[in-house]
């Protein structure tokens, strides 16, 4: 399957991916695959399943004789010139045949989700004596590095070693469950990197990337150097922006601390950012968790106020052969030819890649904390 100067490969395999047989290359009418920045990514390969001839009058070749069958690990690779990029590595969750009208014709889907499902599977109560979060999620990680994962872990600034005469922490549900509740502590993510080579991928835990060089820019509105397919949208979100304040109780001290987040901390995108004119509108939650020091209250509740802040969301579609890369999510990307209050940095959340015969097409959700560039130009 390829665009003009985008090629995909389909590797699959009971344990490696290995590149299909040719017969069942051929078949692929269509990969969608979903990437977003607080849940795993998911794929959906369509392929025909049309039976001819004596060899298949017993059943469809795809569900007699196929690598891409349920618990089958799945790799995309998608090269756009002489560079390949790993889009997914996943596992197949379900396969579905659907007969169509006319004799032999059929479609099968299969879909799937990627390698954090393989740390989603099994729940299980444990505990983490005298480790912090950090180390936690190095012990939970582990065990995983057998499948092809590697951590890829940012310590957090506020760290609170537990002593074992005051609190043990423990873990109740799956791995990924307890380290999405870690990262959620200290305002960070957790989420798997497919690549750099087929059949890995990295497990990040850590702030959200916004610093660093951009991607490819994309380009509004610029005659031939446009490469969006129609002009995307932007739209302001007033009621995300929110501060917290409230107060915790220190553990050992027995002292009243106030907590109080208002700024967000996060490295800035926008010249102009809405909570600055919002003002006193902005939406006050209170903070009520407890058991915690001071230094850690702070930081969960300064977290929370930087997740709240990015209010300003634009949606469009991208194609492909002229964008000339692999749009991530989770990373930063740059906005030309939309206008001042527009261009400049943005933090990409959701990507849905779309493959075809012929055709590519990336549909991304862009966000940052209000109008205006930092930046004097974005990498072209």
């Amino acid at each position: 399957m390829s665009a003009p100067g985008v090629r995909l490969s389909l590797l699959a395999g009971s344990t490696i991916p290995l590149p299909v047989p040719g017969e069942i290359a051929v078949r692929l009418r269509e990969v969608v695959v979903t990437e977003t920045d607080d849940e795993r990514s998911a794929f959906t390969l369509t392929l025909d399943a049309g039976r001819s001839g004596p060899l298949a009058a017993l059943d469809s070749p795809l569900l007699l004789d196929s690598p891409v069958g349920v618990d089958a690990r799945v790799c995309l690779v998608v090269t756009l010139g002489a560079v390949p990029t790993v889009l997914l590595d996943g596992i197949v969750t379900r396969v579905e045949l659907t007969p169509a009208e006319g004799p032999g014709s059929a479609t099968l889907e299969v879909t799937g989700e990627d390698t954090t499902l393989l740390l989603d599977r099994q729940e299980r109560d444990a505990e983490w004596p005298a480790l912090d979060d950090y180390p936690q999620v190095l012990a939970v990680l582990a065990p995983y590095a057998a499948q092809g994962i590697v951590p890829l872990v940012v310590p957090p600034v506020d760290m609170d070693p537990p002593l074992p005469i005051e609190r043990i922490p423990t873990q109740h549900g799956t791995d990924l469950d307890h380290l999405v509740e870690l990262a959620h502590r200290h305002g960070y993510v957790a989420y798997m990197v497919p690549g750099p080579a087929p059949g890995t991928s990295s497990f990040y835990w850590g702030p959200p990337v916004r610093v660093g060089l951009p991607q490819p820019a994309i380009s509004v509105d610029l005659g031939p150097h446009t490469n969006v397919l129609g002009p995307p949208r932007f739209r302001l979100d007033s009621l995300a922006p929110a501060s917290v304040t409230g107060s915790v109780q220190d553990p050992r001290t027995g002292t009243t601390t106030a907590v109080q987040a208002r700024t967000p901390l996060r490295p800035p995108l926008a010249a102009v950012p809405a909570w600055t004119t919002l003002g006193g509108d902005l939406r006050e939650r209170r903070f009520r968790d407890s058991g915690l020091s001071p230094v850690a209250a702070q930081a969960r509740a300064q977290a929370e106020v930087d997740r709240s802040n990015d209010c300003v969301v634009g949606d469009g579609t991208l194609d492909g052969g002229r964008y000339g890369g692999v749009l991530r999510p989770r990373a930063l990307v740059g906005v030309r030819g939309a206008g001042w209050s527009h261009d400049g940095l943005w933090y990409v959340r959701r990507v849905v890649h779309r493959l075809r015969p012929g055709s590519y097409e990336q549909e991304f959700t862009i966000a940052r904390e209000g109008y205006g560039s930092t930046v004097p130009a974005v990498v072209a």
